[in-house]
């Protein structure tokens, strides 16, 4: 695993957060293109480990820690919109001198990087989206209610929090070994960070709406067994509306491919970037080997 690493949010932007920094695991040539990895609502960037190391060969890996996660100083405003996440990606690209890169993200940060793809799609080559939520229309009283508990029992600790286990969020097959290892990631959740999270997952924000503005190849990688994020509430919705979109379901995963099959999850987005690269023709290709 890399060292966490820091990097000081620009001036012009600091009146957005709580403090000055966001913290991030980093992977691969400094020079290489950029994949930039967003984390679901109870993880961080550990969670990537296998696809840092899978990807970093060839490509700048780089796992971001939302704001208000890990060692990241949070976003001032307790009720983030999908506008205030984008820009707070934004600011973290700026701070790294990155422009455009390729974005990965699973559930909650699948849908950070809906939104960064919409509000900047300049800025973005591939969209990978795993666990993918896109929000919603209508807010159903259900899943008020199942993000709702999720914010009440990080108030009462993050190590209880991960006491809940991830049983719902994995498919069957998963090893008691990899199970253990989820719920240690969800231990280090901060409160207040998973907080404004679920106040942005409650809102209004709906990708299909926007799916127009996200003109580049976007991948999603659907477990056929995700109960978090079931397809037919999310990417099925979004699909139709994805002028170069692709739906690969996975048989027998659940809400968690990059670490429940992280060899399918590889060789699926490796495939993707190498095709859609080739398709775009020579400039896209630069560094996709």
């Amino acid at each position: 695993m890399p060292e966490t690493a820091f990097v000081r949010i620009p001036q012009a932007a600091r009146q957005r957060y709580t403090g000055d920094r966001l913290s991030y695991l980093q992977a691969g040539p400094l020079d290489a293109p950029a994949i930039v990895l967003l984390h679901g609502i109870g993880a961080h960037a550990a969670y990537f480990r296998w696809v840092l190391a899978g990807l970093s060969p060839h490509w700048r890996v780089i796992a971001w820690n939302a704001p208000g996660y890990w060692l990241s100083d949070n976003l001032v405003t307790t009720s983030p919109s999908d506008a205030d996440y984008a820009q707070a990606l934004a600011d973290f690209l700026d701070a790294l001198g990155l422009y455009r890169v390729v974005l990965a993200g699973n559930s909650f940060g699948s849908a950070v990087a809906q939104a960064f793809a919409i509000h900047h799609s300049e800025r973005v080559s591939h969209l990978v989206l795993t666990g993918t939520g896109v929000g919603q229309e209508v807010l159903s009283p259900q899943r008020r209610e199942a993000f709702e508990a999720r914010a009440r029992r990080v108030r009462d600790g993050s190590y209880q929090y991960g006491d809940t286990g991830v049983d719902h969020m994995v498919g069957p097959a998963t090893s008691p070994e990899l199970r253990a290892l989820l719920v240690e990631i969800t231990r280090a959740i901060q409160p207040e960070g998973l907080q404004r999270a679920v106040a942005f997952r409650l809102g209004p924000f709906f990708s299909p709406r926007h799916a127009q503005r996200m003109r580049m190849p976007v991948l999603m990688l659907q477990g056929s067994e995700d109960r978090i994020n079931p397809r037919e509430e999310n990417a099925d919705l979004l699909l139709p509306h994805l002028p170069n979109g692709r739906l690969d379901i996975l048989e027998g995963v659940g809400h968690l491919p990059e670490v429940e099959v992280p060899e399918w999850y590889l060789h699926r987005v490796t495939d993707f970037l190498r095709t859609t690269a080739a398709a775009d023709g020579p400039e896209s290709q630069r560094g996709i080997r």
